[in-house]
């Protein structure tokens, strides 16, 4: 074979390769892309991170607020006497509690 039809052989044969290796390429990202495990999938566990992302601000933000009114209790009567009072209805001996209606 002369050098002038090897040369031209090796291109056609490159050249195919390229193309077998792009169609290759676009068959597997599109069923990358539209499969089960594809785009979608991973939008959805992104959302997911992000909506347990915002769970977990809010937990800590109430673990805190939890926190700060433990500390509080330790530190003053007021404090666990107030609790007493509002969030479980206990009155002192001999005390008169009013209830007035909620508007």
């Amino acid at each position: 074979m002369p050098p002038a039809a090897a040369v031209r052989d090796s291109r056609v044969t490159l050249r195919a390769f390229t193309l077998i290796a792009a169609v290759l390429a676009i068959v597997f990202g599109l069923s990358f892309f539209f499969s089960n495990r594809g785009i979608a999938e991973l939008q959805q566990a992104r959302k997911r991170v992000a909506d347990l992302q915002t769970d977990i601000n809010r937990l800590q933000a109430e673990n805190a607020r939890l926190r700060a009114e433990i500390e509080s209790a330790k530190q003053s009567t007021y404090a666990v006497e107030r609790i007493a009072r509002e969030e479980l209805g206990m009155s002192k001996k001999g005390e008169v509690v009013y209830l007035l209606p909620r508007r």
